[in-house]
């Protein structure tokens, strides 16, 4: 396999963990703003990328956590 190919994979299999606020607002059912704020305050795992928050799919949803 090329090196390009190889590292073309391994970006695939990183995409694939993370996602962005719009998506997690759909999947959480919060909005955009709520969840920019978890991503900001650590309440969230997540890594802030120019204006762009990485938010790391595997876990729990914030909403679910705080009624426990």
């Amino acid at each position: 396999m090329l090196e390009k190919d190889k590292l073309s994979d391994q970006l695939d299999s990183i995409m694939t963990q993370i996602m962005t606020t719009e998506e997690a607002a759909m999947l959480w059912n919060l909005s955009q703003d709520r969840i920019k704020a978890l991503c900001a305050s650590g309440q969230v795992i997540a890594s802030k990328r120019g204006k762009t928050w990485l938010i790391l799919k595997e876990q729990d949803n914030p909403k679910q956590r705080n009624k426990d």
